[in-house]
């Protein structure tokens, strides 16, 4: 807790929120001044993440992050700030932000808050893809693809696109043909993967394949448990909940 403290003083020094003017989000650009390295990443003996200790640098990444947002989104678009922002980071740090995102947005009525909440469960893999697709048909009538457009991490034909893949391993696959249509139509011209894609669905509709149901490991089960507690403790320390 010492060192989290240290290190907030001295990437945060009495950060004010400075976004209350701003009335849109500008385009992201990755930040080539932050380098993660994986080396700094402390792991347990079998070579997993450790998410009941964490490394200086490892601290840095997610504080960084987090003043990102803070700095840079109106409360308003926090949320989907959390999102945007996130999806370039990797290793540990990724899955505490992620899930930090989830425990801070996932009882809101705010459409917006929502789908950033789907996006989030998106990426946090086969056991958490009810919860993404509940949130995103919670949404997705509330978000436009012009919404979609200023963030640069979540253009309409990617959402779209991710969507489509959860429904197919749902079996739902009238609705993966719907949006990958829909990616289609906002992605590149004359992208010969999609036509195939389509097609493959197509043939999925009229065979309706099934498979079996997602069973997750003990290890997976006890890795989100150590993700969630990791989460409300970075929610806690840096006092996340007024974010």
């Amino acid at each position: 807790m010492t060192l989290l403290k240290n290190i907030l003083n001295i990437i945060m020094p009495n950060s004010a929120n400075k976004s209350g003017s701003q009335n849109k989000v500008p385009k992201y650009c990755s930040d080539t001044n932050w380098t993660q390295d994986s080396s700094q990443s402390i792991t347990t003996s079998d070579g997993r993440y450790d998410l009941k200790h964490f490394s200086k640098h490892e601290l840095e990444t997610i504080i960084y992050i987090v003043r990102i947002i803070k700095d840079k989104y109106p409360l308003e678009l926090r949320s989907m700030g959390f999102a945007n922002e996130s999806s370039p980071i990797k290793y540990k740090p990724r899955y505490v932000l992620w899930e930090i995102l989830v425990q801070l947005y996932k009882d809101s009525d705010n459409p917006i808050d929502k789908f950033a909440c789907a996006l989030a469960y998106e990426t946090k893999g086969a056991l958490f893809r009810e919860n993404a697709l509940q949130k995103f048909e919670e949404s997705i009538n509330y978000i436009t693809p012009e919404f979609m457009q200023q963030f640069i991490s979540y253009s309409p034909s990617c959402v779209y696109m991710k969507f489509s893949r959860l429904y197919e391993s749902n079996h739902e696959y009238e609705k993966a043909l719907y949006y990958t249509e829909l990616g289609q139509k906002y992605g590149e011209n004359n992208n010969p993967n999609f036509d195939k894609r389509i097609d493959d669905l197509i043939e999925k509709v009229k065979r309706n394949p099934r498979k079996r149901k997602y069973n997750p490991s003990k290890e997976t089960l006890e890795f989100e448990r150590d993700v969630e507690n990791a989460a409300k403790y970075f929610i806690k320390e840096l006092n996340l909940t007024q974010i």
